[in-house]
């Protein structure tokens, strides 16, 4: 009799145990955004040393000069994780942890090992890993997560999902445990890997002006998302912020400061360098030729239809008008000056030249044209089309780069662009599917789904309607809906290398990018890493919340998405009628 009360005794006991732990994390979920491929969790609550080791091995034998590259971005990630223990207080909204009697495991070491310490990072580097986190610890040796990956690119998503799993109790003190950071729901065991090698973001910095540590914070944004491609504007008609030593009236004339509000060659390198470190691509676009009213500011006569007004809708898709004059041999000189050093100012093997929403009204009205074309018995504005991109490519391939151009190269112009190229597609999937036909690699930014700028209304002055040109505003669960290799054949989808969202920044500037970036880049960035297929918007929901929370705690002004009521207690879905 008294056995059996020993054992009904400790039952109890151990139900108590798992009330005091569990009973806040009831409708608690652990917001790994963006959801992993696999993923099995426990019920065991583990916690952290602030001061927690972590250690990396490589087990191939390495080239010198990459094997330092790889222990530097090795040694920055470890520096930023170990950063964020210390001062990241993240406090999920929808639990409270609340230990009375508990005492948890503790974790003091991260061993991290990477089959091929000699990979460079570029598309298609492989960036899957592994992640175990025990809760407990075997022949009493120190508590130890584990990230397995084949490269360093795989090691650094690891530590984003690890960090992500880790709360912080506001209680601590109260508590015996005395540590303040905690994992719920361990063991943990993930198996990871990205469905699309291309997962970016691009932010349009010649409309409005965002500085350098705007554009780094974006960056480290991106990281937290597992985005792996920054795709800079850089230039557009609006303005031309980036210095160069060849034609320095670019900027002296053609930014909207020459002093506070330009882009040196430094500053690039530094903003490339601070991406690199954290798995993430630099890949600039310097459109031609349209596009290029900035350049007359400074360079007046290789530009026709010079700011066309008050018709400039004829000359241009927006003000001001604009384009390089393919006419004029000084045009091709400066295009075969200007191309290898901006080139040189990155370290990305693609360089995206632009080639899109070209007038050909722009020349047809241009003296310079006119003549070339009566002289030149069969040629057309087309055929000068023809002529500039492929003496824009043509200098891009020499300068070691690989062209990235627009949709309307191939699919409105039908232009002979290298096979080699990659074309952005921002229609829809049709045109995906026309591009794919003739045989090029592709990458999505649907206007209909992806475009982070539609729904704030008419830019131009005098627009009495209040719409934008791409209306309705894209919702999260919106950008979350689409599948960029809907209507494809498998051997079709191959060739769908990725996708990004797309910030336009007629109205957008450094007061408000965030809000219009985050969380909705955030929605896309799990549909290019875990893939289209499959995802719910009611499961993806209560993840979301939380992770746009942990990105508000991390100093990100991320637009909230719902009421606080909602977040705390649900119940705020669209009834099924």
């Amino acid at each position: 009799m008294l056995k059996k009360q020993n054992i009904v005794s400790s039952l109890l006991s151990l139900l108590l145990l798992y009330f005091c732990t569990f009973s806040n994390f009831f409708n608690f979920t652990n917001a790994l955004w963006p959801i992993p491929q696999q993923w099995s969790k426990g019920s065991t609550t583990i916690v952290l040393y602030p001061s927690v080791d972590i250690r990396l091995s490589i087990i191939s034998p390495t080239i010198e000069d990459l094997s330092i590259k790889t222990h530097t971005i090795f040694n920055s990630a470890k520096n930023r994780f170990q950063q964020s223990i210390i001062q990241e207080k993240y406090v999920s909204p929808n639990v409270k942890f609340n230990i009375s009697t508990y005492q948890p495991k503790i974790l003091q070491i991260v061993e991290i090992e990477i089959n091929d310490g000699n990979s460079e990072l570029g598309l298609g580097v492989n960036e899957s890993y592994c992640l175990s986190v025990p809760d407990n610890n075997d022949d009493n040796k120190p508590l130890t997560v584990k990230i397995t990956a084949e490269t360093i690119y795989g090691a650094l998503h690891g530590l984003t999902t690890l960090s992500q799993l880790i709360y912080y109790d506001n209680d601590f003190l109260k508590h015996d445990i005395h540590h303040e950071r905690y994992i719920p729901f361990a063991p943990h065991k993930i198996v990871d890997y990205p469905s699309f090698s291309y997962r970016g973001l691009l932010l349009d910095t010649s409309r409005n002006y965002y500085s350098v540590d705007d554009i780094l914070k974006t960056i480290e944004t991106m990281s937290w998302n597992k985005l792996n491609v920054f795709h800079w504007h850089i230039v557009d008609a609006t303005s031309w912020p980036v210095v160069s030593k060849k034609f320095p009236k670019l900027s002296e004339k053609g930014a909207y400061d020459p002093v506070t509000m330009i882009y040196t060659e430094q500053d690039i390198k530094i903003i490339d360098e601070f991406a690199k470190l954290r798995g993430i691509r630099v890949i600039p676009e310097f459109d031609m030729p349209g596009h290029t009213h900035s350049i007359s500011k400074g360079y007046p006569d290789i530009i026709a239809c010079i700011n066309e007004q008050p018709r400039w809708d004829l000359y241009a898709a927006e003000p001001p008008s604009g384009q390089l004059n393919p006419a004029k041999e000084e045009t091709y000189e400066f295009i075969r000056a200007l191309i290898p050093e901006m080139a040189s100012y990155f370290s990305d093997k693609y360089y995206h030249a632009g080639g899109d929403e070209i007038k050909t009204k722009c020349w047809e009205e241009d003296e310079d044209v006119e003549n070339y074309l009566a002289n030149n018995l069969g040629s057309s504005s087309e055929t000068l089309l023809a002529k500039i991109i492929e003496e824009v490519q043509n200098t891009v391939i020499s300068s070691n780069k690989i062209p990235m151009f627009w949709q309307e190269t191939v699919d409105t112009h039908n232009l002979a662009i290298t096979k080699d190229a990659i074309i952005q597609v921002w229609f829809g999937n049709d045109t995906v599917k026309n591009v794919i036909k003739k045989g090029y690699k592709v990458i999505v930014g649907s206007a209909e789904y992806w475009y982070l700028d539609c729904g704030h209304g008419g830019w131009v002055g005098n627009n009495i309607n209040g719409n934008s040109w791409c209306d309705p505003y894209k919702t999260w669960q919106k950008m979350y809906s689409f599948n960029p290799i809907n209507g494809l054949t498998k051997s079709e989808a191959k060739l769908v290398i990725g996708g990004e969202t797309l910030l336009w920044s007629e109205q957008a500037d450094p007061n408000n990018f965030e809000q219009l970036i985050w969380p909705r880049a955030s929605a896309a960035a799990e549909v290019l890493w875990t893939g289209p297929q499959n995802l719910d918007v009611n499961e993806a929901l209560p993840r979301l919340l939380d992770f746009r929370f942990r990105l508000v705690a991390r100093g990100v002004k991320a637009e909230p998405l719902q009421p606080l009521w909602c977040v705390l207690n649900g119940g705020c879905d669209m009834p099924n009628f």
